[in-house]
Order: C-alpha cells, then sequence, then structure tokens
C-alpha cells in the first residue's frame, strides 16, 4: 500500500506528498504547511477522498498535479510535469 503526507497551507489549501524523496524536494519551503493526521503517513485512499473533496496540490515523483474542490475521478486541473 503506498503512502503520502498531508499538510494545510496558510489559505487552508490541501497539499498532499508523496512519499518520495523527488516529490518532498517539489515542496516550497518558503511555503508554511501544517502537517494534517498528526505527521502520520496516510494510505493514498485518503489522501486521494481529501483532495478530491476539497482539492488542493498532490506533489508526486514525476510533477504536480492540482485538483478542484468537489473533483470527481481523474478530473484535474492538469499535471505540471518537471
Amino acid at each position: 500500500m503506498q503512502h503520502a503526507y498531508m499538510y494545510r497551507d496558510g489559505d487552508n489549501r490541501v497539499i498532499v506528498v508523496e512519499r518520495t524523496p523527488q516529490a518532498f524536494e517539489r515542496v516550497d519551503q518558503a511555503r508554511k504547511l501544517t502537517p494534517m493526521f498528526d505527521g502520520q503517513p496516510v494510505s493514498y485512499s485518503v489522501a486521494r477522498a481529501c483532495i478530491r473533496e476539497y482539492g488542493g496540490m498532490w506533489l508526486r515523483a514525476d510533477g504536480l498535479r492540482r485538483f478542484k474542490p468537489g473533483a470527481r475521478a481523474n478530473q484535474t486541473t492538469g499535471t505540471i510535469r518537471a
């Protein structure tokens, strides 16, 4: 099972970060992030449900994916590849 860390930023936007070094390199260190779920990693299914409900950004090893609030399966605002 894959896991990810979840945060919220100063605008209460959900930020999901995969548990990979490449994903953590994409985190903007200047952004003040507050850990969710006591800083513990959550399963992808939990992260996916939260980000689809509330919107936000998912930092992955292969890029950044943005989600609008209330997004259904495979409905994102696009993937930005590095």
